[in-house]
């Protein structure tokens, strides 16, 4: 398994090559267009920000949040005043907006079209165009409750007509044939059969780290190798959804069962309510902030901020005013790393075998669930039987 890097490609491309029922390998390019950092070495941190806002390839307020936030940590500011509580919940606002509005691209616009259901089009529209409007805090609110009635009314209808939770995965499937439009994709998507475990073991999940913790882990600057292929405590990690709602009773079933497809784009609609649930009511106590910084050196600094796919993290260097040096660490570098959590199922089949079709089937909505950032395709090439190993 590994990854691969190639100039003047801005497509994620991923290939797998098969041999009889299994797959023997595969490799994952991931374009320089995923990493923004090196885009803005030499501006200002104004003329930064502004740039990531306007050509950042996904979650452009995630890069320009913490890219504004690391600049001021690294001269020994703030971006935002301590006492101005009302700036840091519309940032919290702004944020938790952008993570809802990618999520339901994803849940409206692309899932859909993987089982041959119509693409939600005319329903994504009208939230993409208050998700992305800048909104005050009343706005905010309300726009905030009509997200969380699209998920309990028209997404998952079936788990919310009833106080008990589903107890194993028939029960689990009637609720999903109870309604709901996410509820059809994920009873195909379990209908297509459990996967095998992954090789070499599930990914750990990575957790919620503040900024300090990050340079505690990762020093003051991060190596080459950890900026392309990122690890804690040594090991890969998988960021996003599922590892925001992993102990979700629903979420681990699905996993117990073996359906961590499945359980990704449940966790990912219980993060869509979670969205709408900080856009109502930002920066409570009982959880963390989508935001933070730290300075990590005189002159460096550091900001971890959560994005739907993930943690986003982001180092930069000021000398004489302007960025020296800066690198963005994107979740899709966790998520598809060589020895992930994408590469490590990829190379697990179903329980019952499955054909050509059924591993380039399964290899595709493995991919979605994982979300990558930009355009993506999966080709699984076929070698003959017999054929020796290059």
């Amino acid at each position: 398994m590994n990854t691969q890097d190639r100039a003047g490609d801005d497509t994620i491309r991923i290939t797998a090559t098969r041999q009889g029922d299994a797959i023997l390998g595969v490799e994952v390019h991931i374009p320089a267009l995923a990493w923004m950092g090196g885009q803005v070495i030499g501006m200002t941190p104004a003329a930064a920000t502004a740039h990531l806002l306007a050509h950042a390839s996904h979650s452009p307020r995630a890069h320009a949040c913490a890219l504004e936030h690391a600049c001021a940590l690294a001269v020994g500011e703030q971006a935002i005043a301590a006492d101005d509580l009302e700036a840091q919940l519309a940032i919290e606002r702004t944020l938790a907006a952008e993570m809802a509005d990618t999520h339901l691209r994803r849940l409206l616009i692309d899932w859909p079209p993987q089982f041959g259901f119509e693409p939600r089009l005319n329903r994504f529209a009208e939230f993409h165009r208050q998700l992305i409007a800048p909104s005050d805090a009343q706005t905010a609110f309300a726009l905030g409750g009509e997200v969380l009635d699209l998920v309990a009314r028209e997404m998952l209808a079936g788990f919310f007509n009833q106080i008990r939770m589903p107890h194993g995965i028939g029960e689990f499937i009637d609720r999903l044939n109870a309604g709901g439009s996410l509820s059809t994709v994920m009873n195909e998507l379990i209908a297509m059969g459990a996967s095998l475990p992954p090789r070499g073991g599930p990914t750990q999940l990575l957790g919620t780290l503040s900024a300090a913790a990050w340079v505690s882990s990762v020093g003051e600057w991060p190596d080459a190798e950890f900026v392309r292929h990122p690890t804690y405590a040594g090991a890969p990690a998988e960021t996003g959804p599922l590892a925001r709602h992993a102990p979700s009773p629903l979420v681990r079933l699905l996993l117990e069962r073996g359906h961590r497809v499945s359980a990704r784009l449940f966790a990912k609609a219980i993060d869509v309510a979670d969205c709408a649930s900080r856009m109502r009511h930002p920066y409570t106590d009982d959880v963390p902030p989508l935001i933070d910084a730290v300075q990590a050196a005189p002159g460096t600094g550091m900001a971890r901020v959560a994005t739907a796919r993930g943690s986003l993290l982001c180092w930069v260097r000021i000398a004489s005013g302007l960025i020296a040096d800066c690198v963005i660490v994107p979740a899709g570098a966790w998520n598809f790393h060589p020895d992930g959590a994408f590469c490590r199922e990829a190379l697990s089949g179903h329980e019952k075998g499955e054909d050509l079709e059924g591993t380039r089937r399964r290899l595709t909505v493995l991919a979605l669930a994982l979300d990558p950032s930009i355009a993506h395709t999966v080709e699984v090439v076929e070698r003959p039987a017999g054929k020796k190993r290059a």
